[in-house]
């Protein structure tokens, strides 16, 4: 059952939504927890109307219906949150949203890259009714087929509410129509038998649906079971008057009359079909089929229907099996074609191109053409010596006839154009590493990985069963390692084989240095590295575009990145972007790397591997330094240029000159959707960078991790931020550069304070600002001063925060700062708090707020909102605290301010329950802890516990039972 559902939801589609059935979702292939009845009524509810807005007072009227509970509109808001949990494509971040997006007065669901289930039902639908329109039959019964393997089950079933019950029955009225408008095709079709059949089990499950009857009684007619048919419709006029009191309907009973005299408009004209003689001795040259095939259950299920359909139509004229070397295309064709021979008595001929054959000259078009034709009784005399002329007598040979020929391995579309275009009833099967998305009429059939527990099975089979299930654990690691490509599968069980003293973990260890990897799957001349280099050498020496392809490979293995766009490829090669997007959709035809989303590719681990043995082997230090500059340099302009964006108050770090511009960012949601989205691959790049021992990579590797000062401290990425800092320091130190020693210093220091490590953290900032003096750097002196005063705050040493802040402010207004003054502002207000001195604080902060508005600084005018909200619960005034927390809170979450939106929840949670408002305290309790969960705010934990504690004591009977945690969970 598992295996079945794996193969329903493809793992190409990032999110799958069933509500054809029991009401489930699958991320790319993995079942996804949606959460209680309500909540998944509420998606079916959104779902209903993709892209429109669902206002929350539709939503109350379709969960609970003219009498909702008070809790309802709380309700909602809890369902939403919980919804977007799992419906994100990036869970625990959050907005603005991507596919649950608010909207003017309500919720839409853009649902671009999600796939649901009922969609696909309707648009089967749609294609069907058109297809049927133009006379179409046979074309339009694959779409009624279609639409109706939709359906698992009742539609939403298991969900409540009126919105649910009234959807339920409309989609149970369009799938019992559905039923009948296929049985009525195969009647046209002249299907009698199977017509009967599939209307005898729908009239058992609709009893009283006249369409049905009517289609049945024809049916059994044509059948030759008259006395079935009449009997039929007196069943049907005995239900219709015992339960609902009525007699059939006008077309129900003039069909009855029509079979009572057995009138000759029932029956079904049919045009007469010549019949073809087949040769004496047709060709049977498929190869023997692969003993060891595992999977591909969808695959050769999709290849059975295409090459010989169930309704006995014509097969597809061109089918392409094409994938990465070594997924295992020739085995599933060569399987497929045994499978189908049946549909194909005028026999089945193979050619194997050698279109990635090492050594060997890939066949001509003319020469194909020559074999096919002698194996179909031309003599070889008679066979003619020029291409299109031999095309048109094989057309001719094959006129009347169904051949399958299967095209083994080849180079490409190039190589197989002049043997298409065949008469109706014939197919080619082609295999090829190279795309032929282009060929006309042919169907693509792309080879992904296997699945986790086929490639399981596929060692079990070649090793052992007992020998794979000593280690499930390690045959699970061995298997991803071979990146679930059955030719390294199969090279990994003949090491295994070979050396019977190995464990399975044995293999595996040595597969995980990737050192070893590509030496270990080698298995006589077999082996992943010289697939890969055939493709990679068939490449180097093709056209422009492909050399650049290749070129591209060589430089893809200098960085270590997970995903790939055309603008930083486009740094790392030194090129136009539209030349490396032509690179990389080559590299993605070849099946080198393939897509992962719009403008973005990713490479296989074993192809990863082979780029860097590339890198290692063909590009010189100085090429490999150029590469690495020039991704460098683009990660760090764009991740700047993005902060500015988002933030044009806050200042940037130093950055050094650099040649690459940055990418256009023109709207705040496009930057942050930048940085989050690159922000992984850009850090692992400046890892990477400052672990060469070239002082100019290491540099520039340090300064692109400053470019990320700003993004890692809005997403509280506290540990990432310490970790790169501390390599940015060892580079400084290094290499004796002073400001990157500085910059690093006050890094750490940030990272560290944010960690509750305040006393490590000081001692970075003193270093910081001794180095600042030294550069003799004004500014740099004044930043520094601002956060050793921070610093000073978190270890309780509030008269000396003060006095920092008040040097602070002296050199800010002194050089013109004004971002400097009003951090000034709003650190001394914190210090002066803390001493006691209340109005002084407020007098502090009300003047950073009103510089923090007139400069449109919303990170320093959210802080201050939180600083004025503290004040006020200070004074005992929680209304208005109250007012400047929602105000906060709303600017924290629209600039990505992460820390703050932790306290500003934990805040309310307490504001709520001195207005004795506990069950809004206990929903932002709920809120502020999942926030904490993702930023690992320990100070949040305390505050959280305390509130809960005091919630708990007051209202024991709303603690728990609104999902809220113990408070031992909370600290874990």
């Amino acid at each position: 059952m598992d295996n079945a559902k794996e193969r329903e939801t493809p793992q190409h589609l990032p999110f799958r939504l069933q509500l054809l059935g029991p009401v489930a979702a699958w991320r790319e292939g993995r079942p996804v927890e949606l959460g209680p009845p309500l909540q998944r009524a509420g998606l079916c509810l959104l779902a209903a109307r993709p892209g429109q807005v669902t206002t929350k007072d539709m939503l109350i009227t379709g969960l609970w219906g003219d009498r909702p509970p008070n809790t309802a509109e709380q309700s909602v808001y809890t369902y939403i949150a919980g919804l977007r949990r799992v419906l994100e494509p990036h869970p625990g971040r959050r907005g603005p949203y991507a596919v649950l997006v608010n909207r003017s007065r309500g919720y839409a669901l853009e649902h671009g890259p999600m796939q649901v289930d009922v969609e696909d039902f309707e648009r089967h639908l749609a294609e069907a009714r058109r297809l049927h329109g133009a006379g179409d039959r046979r074309s339009g019964l694959r779409a009624l087929d279609a639409a109706l393997s939709c359906w698992s089950g009742p539609a939403l079933c298991g969900i409540p509410g009126p919105f649910a019950e009234a959807e339920r029955a409309r989609l149970e009225e369009l799938r019992l129509s559905a039923r009948e408008d296929h049985a009525d095709t195969l009647l046209d079709l002249g299907l009698h038998q199977e017509a009967a059949a599939a209307l005898t089990e729908l009239a058992a499950e609709a009893p009283l649906r006249e369409r049905t009857r009517d289609l049945l009684m024809l049916a059994l007619y044509r059948c030759g079971r008259q006395a079935d048919a009449l009997q039929a419709y007196m069943d049907v006029k005995r239900l219709l008057a015992e339960r609902l009191g009525v007699d059939p309907g006008t077309p129900l009973r003039e069909r009855y009359e029509l079979i009572l005299r057995a009138d000759p408009s029932l029956a079904l004209a049919r045009d007469g079909v010549r019949g073809v003689e087949s040769p004496a001795r047709p060709p049977r040259q498929l190869p023997r089929p692969t003993s060891g095939l595992v999977g591909r259950t969808e695959e050769r299920v999709r290849l059975r229907s295409l090459l010989s359909p169930w309704d006995g139509g014509p097969p597809q004229a061109v089918v392409a099996i094409t994938g990465a070397p070594g997924s295992g295309k020739s085995a599933l064709a060569v399987q497929a074609a045994h499978a189908s021979s049946h549909a194909f008595p005028d026999g089945q001929l193979y050619v194997n191109l050698q279109g990635a054959t090492p050594g060997v000259e890939r066949l001509k078009p003319i020469d194909v053409l020559s074999r096919l034709l002698r194996a179909l009784g031309l003599p070889g005399g008679a066979v003619p010596s020029e291409e299109d002329e031999a095309a048109a007598v094989l057309r001719d040979r094959l006129e009347g006839r169904r051949t399958l020929i299967l095209l083994d391995d080849a180079a490409g579309p190039g190589q197989v154009r002049a043997l298409l275009g065949l008469p109706s009833g014939n197919a080619v099967l082609i295999t090829s590493r190279e795309s032929h998305a282009e060929t006309d009429d042919c169907v693509q059939l792309v080879l992904r990985r296997l699945l986790r527990s086929e490639a399981v099975t596929v060692l079990a089979k070649l090793v052992g069963a007992e020998r794979i299930a000593a280690d499930p654990a390690a045959a699970d690691r061995l298997a991803h390692l071979c990146d679930l490509l059955p030719l390294a599968l199969r090279l990994a069980a003949a090491r295994l084989a070979e050396r019977p003293d190995w464990t399975v973990r044995d293999l595996g260890t040595r597969l995980e240095d990737r050192r070893r990897t590509l030496h270990e799957l080698e298995a006589g001349r077999r082996a992943v590295r010289s697939s890969l280099e055939l493709s990679y050498e068939g490449l180097a020496h093709g056209g422009e575009l492909d050399r650049l392809a290749a070129r591209t490979m060589c430089r893809l293995g200098a960085l270590h990145v997970a995903s790939l766009t055309p603008e930083l490829v486009s740094a790392l090669l030194g090129e136009p972007v539209d030349a490396a997007e032509r690179a990389l959709d080559r590299l993605a035809r070849a099946h080198l790397l393939e897509i992962s989303g719009p403008g973005r590719y990713r490479l296989h681990d074993l192809v990863r591997l082979f780029t860097i043995e590339l890198a290692d082997a063909r590009l010189t230090p100085e090429a490999r330094k150029d590469a690495l500059m020039g991704a460098l340099g683009f990660y760090g302009a764009t991740a700047r240029h993005a902060s500015t964006v988002l933030d044009p108050h806050r200042v940037q770090l130093p950055w050094p000159a650099v040649t690459q511009p940055p990418l256009a960012l023109a709207t705040g949601d496009e930057a942050r959707d930048w940085l989050e989205e690159e922000l992984p691959d850009v850090v692992a790049t400046a890892t990477q960078a400052m672990q060469s021992d070239n002082d100019d990579v290491a540099r520039l590797g340090a300064y692109v991790g400053f470019a990320l000062t700003w993004q890692l401290a809005r997403g509280a990425h506290r540990r990432e931020q310490r970790d790169l800092n501390r390599q940015a320091l060892a580079v400084g130190e290094r290499t004796g550069d002073q400001e990157i020693q500085s910059l690093a210093h006050g890094q750490i220091a940030f990272a560290l304070l944010n960690l509750g490590r305040a006393a490590e953290a000081l001692l970075h900032q003193q270093a910081e600002l001794e180095l600042r003096r030294r550069l003799r750097d004004r500014f740099g002196e004044m930043r520094a001063l601002g956060n050793l005063g921070v610093a000073l705050l978190k270890l309780e040493r509030y008269a000396e925060a003060r006095e920092q802040t008040e040097v602070q402010r002296a050199i800010a207004r002194e050089i013109g700062s004004e971002v400097g003054e009003r951090h000034s502002l709003l650190t001394g207000a914190i210090a002066c708090r803390k001493l006691g001195d209340l109005t002084a604080a407020m007098s502090l902060v009300e003047e950073g707020l009103a510089l923090a508005q007139a400069a449109g600084d919303r990170y320093h005018e959210t802080i201050g909102l939180s600083l004025l909200s503290e004040l006020c619960l200070d004074r005992g005034d929680p209304q208005t605290a109250k007012s400047y927390l929602e105000r906060g809170l709303r600017q924290a979450r629209e600039i990505g301010f992460r820390v703050n939106e932790c306290e500003s929840l934990a805040l309310l949670v307490r504001v709520h329950r001195l207005l004795n408002e506990p069950a809004q305290a206990l929903a932002y309790a709920r809120e502020a802890l999942a926030v904490r969960q993702r930023s690992g705010d320990e100070h949040l934990s305390r505050l959280l516990e305390d509130e809960l504690r005091v919630i708990e004591t007051a209202f024991p009977e709303l603690s728990l039972a609104r999902g809220v945690p113990p408070r031992a969970a909370l600290i874990s």
